[in-house]
């Protein structure tokens, strides 16, 4: 697969092929297979992986009694990578409330997102979708510092990126999740290549920036930095950026408590 830039797990499992923006269905794995010029057992093969994982995570959690709701419910998913991961939070919650018809999960992250580039794909992933709460997980590439020094996206452009994107989701219930870290040792291992970093001290600014706006806008907060810090390096992948799914149960159980 030396066409690939990366293993074929690893495209598949972050939907790259949203990264690379083709548009077709995450579940279409003929067309994905043929993109990717790999037979479509093997992929299939990957995917039963990943779909065994999140139905063993989903099981894992807590069966809550859940209130009865008068209209059916839409959660729209905003991020990144670590949203837009075939074992993620809300792969997992879409498998938990699979027997529920009136809870739905919309996944429309795209990995390697910043707030610049989710602004810019707005009206064709979010202005078309028709939900009533969306949770906002961005920032970690913002975040992403191109030669150790210069963040893709600066701490001031990405605030006021988040203040135009929750200006455009009035009206809509909103959940603001705050940035995992990073491991840059494990990071740099892992993508030797890249040039790139991930300071703690801009990532803790960011989530300064998503805690100052959830309370002054009054928004639901799912503090999943704060959450993840008993885990330590449990939290993240190998590759030192992505979450675990020990990670992704943590935001899992935060968004329990916060979504109806």
């Amino acid at each position: 697969m030396k066409q690939l830039p990366y293993p074929l797990e690893f495209m598949h499992k972050f939907n790259l092929h949203k990264w690379l923006r083709l548009e077709m269905r995450d579940d279409d794995l003929p067309a994905i297979a043929r993109i990717y010029g790999v037979p479509r057992g093997r992929l299939a093969r990957i995917e039963r992986g990943y779909r065994r994982n999140v139905d063993r995570l989903a099981a894992s959690l807590p069966r809550r009694a859940e209130p009865p709701l008068d209209k059916p419910v839409r959660i729209l998913a905003l991020g990144d990578s670590i949203t837009s991961d075939r074992e993620s939070w809300a792969r997992i919650l879409g498998r938990y409330w699979r027997e529920d018809p009136k809870r739905r999960i919309l996944d429309s992250a795209v990995s390697g997102d910043t707030t610049a580039s989710l602004l810019e794909r707005y009206h064709s992933t979010v202005g078309n979708q028709d939900f009533d709460w969306v949770v906002l997980f961005i920032g970690t590439n913002d975040c992403r510092q191109l030669d150790g020094k210069t963040p893709m996206v600066s701490l001031g452009e990405y605030r006021r990126n988040l203040e135009i994107l929750l200006d455009r989701l009035e009206g809509k219930r909103i959940v603001l999740v705050t940035l995992p870290p990073a491991d840059n040792a494990r990071f740099q291992a892992f993508f030797p290549d890249s040039g790139n970093c991930y300071e703690g001290e801009h990532l803790a600014e960011a989530n300064r920036v998503l805690r100052e706006l959830a309370v002054r806008r009054k928004l639901a907060l799912a503090d999943l930095a704060a959450g993840l810090e008993p885990l330590g390096t449990e939290a993240l992948e190998a590759d030192g950026l992505h979450m675990s799914s020990a990670g992704q149960l943590v935001l899992c159980r935060l968004l329990l408590a916060i979504l109806p």
